[in-house]
């Protein structure tokens, strides 16, 4: 095998057409290039080729029970092989792209991979980031498919610190080298966020308090869902928002229904329940749940379970965003609150009161965790 053609490329500036190209087509057959990141120079080659995986272990001189991560185009990329949770959202929406990787569960989709993708965990895990460097993203974006990577050098040696070592260190082991000059950043920082409170696996270029202010600052988006977004999700939004604000928490909600349509009327039960509780409706148009609606929130919390299914019937990709509202504030008792429509006026305050239990529960925790996570 020749030695690897170099490509030199300014900072911060772009492949052309032909290189891109030429890059990409290298990737996809299995081969193994060197790149700039935003943090250390990487080896990187497709993760569905088990081709390079096993030369990148070889180049690498890395233990075979050691996983690499996947370095990913976009957030929208990371949904597909990853089960997203509002932790890895919330943290994606700060320092992606950047020099955070995480580490969340896989998805069914991401479970088709080769197994150097994952640890020993049940069920299994991986590790995503998705690059600040501009070229680098290109090239996701243009081969079609996540790289694995590693950085670029031999296990338990410093990363190289430009391509030309990388040239002169891999040689005849690498397809292409691409020279961007120095890179000197740290390593970036790992996160599990498959869970809360999230952890911080290792600490790099992005410091750990930096990693717990997200969640004791940052507002968290809250899409509550019921059939027509008409009765139980309108209470809701308009409840948590006015606790909210009473708690001086910087948190906002939406609303959305899985079967809504415009023209449906908010009950005059709604009207007189929230009014019971000091809270009034302006401008409710009934929203149907869409991919947008779902990518603006951070958290999904459902009246009923089949409203939770129908949701990860058609967006899969949001599992681990999505949770019945009651069991997600931890209430006794069965986890549906039944819908009120058509029922008498002390029905719906009865519902009414039922989700603003839940609410208080879930806004009390967040006080406390927002507080906890002060120095």
């Amino acid at each position: 095998m020749p030695e690897a053609a170099i490509i030199s490329l300014a900072p911060g500036g772009a492949l052309g057409p032909d290189a891109l190209a030429r890059v990409t087509e290298a990737v996809r057959r299995g081969e193994v290039v060197a790149f700039p990141t935003d943090t250390v120079y990487g080896l990187g080659c497709s993760a569905l080729s088990r081709q390079g995986l096993e030369r990148i272990y070889r180049i690498k001189g890395r233990s075979p029970d050691k996983p690499l991560p996947l370095l990913i185009a976009s957030c929208e990329d990371a949904r597909h092989w990853a089960q997203w949770t509002p932790q890895a959202e919330a943290l994606a929406r700060r320092f992606w792209p950047g020099a955070l990787t995480l580490v969340l569960r896989a998805s069914s989709r991401a479970q088709t991979l080769p197994a150097p993708f994952f640890g020993q965990e049940e069920p299994p895990t991986l590790a995503l980031r998705v690059p600040a460097h501009a070229a680098v993203r290109a090239l996701l974006a243009a081969s079609g498919v996540p790289w694995a990577a590693t950085s670029a050098n031999r296990a338990g040696e410093s990363p190289l610190p430009d391509g030309a070592a990388a040239a002169l260190k891999f040689k005849d082991a690498l397809a292409f080298v691409i020279d961007a000059g120095p890179c000197h950043g740290r390593e970036s920082t790992v996160v599990d966020a498959s869970a809360s409170p999230v952890r911080v696996l290792r600490e790099g270029r992005i410091p750990a308090g930096e990693i717990s202010a997200v969640f004791a600052a940052s507002p968290q988006r809250v899409l509550f869902v019921c059939t027509g977004n008409t009765c139980r999700s309108v209470m809701a939004e308009f409840l948590f928002n006015s606790l909210a604000r009473g708690r001086g928490l910087d948190c906002r909600a939406r609303s959305g229904g899985v079967a809504a349509e415009r023209y449906f009327q908010v009950p005059t039960g709604v009207h007189a329940a929230l009014r019971d509780e000091g809270v009034s409706i302006t401008n409710h148009v009934p929203q149907l749940i869409s991919r947008e609606l779902l990518s603006w929130a951070d958290l999904v919390l459902t009246m009923e379970r089949h409203h939770h299914d129908a949701i990860l019937n058609l967006y899969p990709e949001f599992r681990g965003k999505v949770q019945v509202l009651k069991n997600f504030a931890r209430r006794p008792g069965l986890e549906d609150i039944p819908d009120p429509i058509g029922k008498p006026d002390a029905v719906y305050a009865a519902c009414c009161r039922e989700i603003k239990e839940s609410l208080e529960v879930i806004l009390n925790r967040h006080v406390q965790q927002s507080q906890e996570a002060r120095p």
